[in-house]
This record gives structure tokens, sequence and C-alpha cells, in this order.
């Protein structure tokens, strides 16, 4: 089976204090299947769903056909994105995060097998941490789990709530290695609950 994860730096496992995590979550997975499924690591530092960031081509909506298109057969695609769409310049509103999130799964509506994941809160003092938050950054990474548990639910994916596992290192916003391997644990736990929904939607 082909598990592509798709995110932006907390999939990528960006190290605040270096640059990229070895026992990143997607790592600890790909060392638990041992082979039995294929894992790869699509993650962007930056990644929005629809937002302009202060790097280029960091849009989700304009890239995800592309990375899709990299892989001859996609069976399940893990999604975390949301950490970049609370920063003050874009998403205001929990409605602002159901629209983005929507029109960025209208560009994959062909895909039904995926697991969306909302992604870890932030330090609730992020705003002196990292300029581009402010308080309302903080209270919509709080409370950004019901939206996405919404459109899970409207969709038939699957759903998992990050911050039920992991939590931000020293940085406000970046999941630490403790994290990486309970969210590793968490979603090598669903998709072996799930499996047989996995493997009837795609009728392997």
């Amino acid at each position: 089976m082909n598990i592509v994860f798709y995110g932006d730096s907390n999939t990528y496992g960006y190290n605040p204090i270096g640059d990229r995590y070895t026992d990143r979550f997607t790592n600890i997975l790909k060392n638990k299947y041992l082979g039995k499924h294929n894992i790869y690591n699509e993650g962007l530092v930056g990644r929005t769903t629809i937002y302009d960031d202060i790097r280029p081509n960091r849009k989700a909506i304009n890239d995800i056909e592309k990375i899709i298109n990299k892989y001859d057969k996609i069976d399940l695609l893990v999604i975390m994105l949301g950490t970049n769409d609370y920063k003050k310049n874009n998403a205001r509103s929990l409605k602002d995060l159901e629209i983005s999130m929507n029109s960025f799964l209208n560009k994959i509506s062909n895909i039904k097998n995926i697991i969306l994941i909302s992604p870890i809160h932030l330090s609730n003092n992020i705003s002196n941490l990292d300029l581009e938050y402010d308080d309302l950054s903080y209270e919509l990474s709080v409370n950004a789990k019901k939206v996405y548990k919404k459109i899970a639910n409207e969709n038939n994916y699957l759903f998992l709530d990050a911050s039920l596992y992991a939590s931000h290192g020293i940085d406000g916003e970046h999941i630490d290695l403790y994290g990486h391997k309970n969210i590793a644990e968490a979603i090598y736990n669903l998709i072996e609950l799930s499996f047989n929904w996995i493997k009837k939607i795609n009728v392997l």
C-alpha cells in the first residue's frame, strides 16, 4: 500500500534547533512497517492551504495535483495542514479555516482514502515567539479540530487530532521528538484499525 503524507514543516520533520529530525513520524512509520507499506513524505516548510506565504510556491491548492501525479497509485493520503493558515495575514476565523480547507480538498475529490489530521496547538505565547502569529492564531489552533472533524465527517475521511498526542517544542509551533513518536503510534494504530475500510474503498 502506498501511503503519502502531505503537510507543512511538521510533516517535513522540521527541527527548530537543527534542520530536520531523523526520527520524524514518517520515518518511524517506515521502520514500523518494514516494507509492508510504502511511506512517502511530502512535507514542505511554510505550506498553507490557499494562502500566500513569505516564501514562494507554498499554496497546497496549487501543488497538490503535481504531488499526486508523482505516484502511480496512492492508497492512502494523510493530510496535516493548517499551522501556517493560522498566521495573522491568513485565516482569521474558524469559518475561514473551513473555507480554505474545503477549497484545497476540492482539488483532490478523486481521492477517497484520506486521513485528515488537525495540527497541534500553538503556544499560548506564540505572538512573542513568532511575529507572523498573534493571540488569535493561538485560539484558532486550539479550536481548529472542530472544523477538521466536521470536514472529515462530511467527506467520510478518517480523522485524527494531533493535539491529543503531541505538543510544540521550544519555538511554540513545531512538534518535538517525543511528539513525533506519539503521532507515529497514533497514525499506525488508526491505519491498522481501519485497514479493512481502506482496502474496501481502494478495492485492492
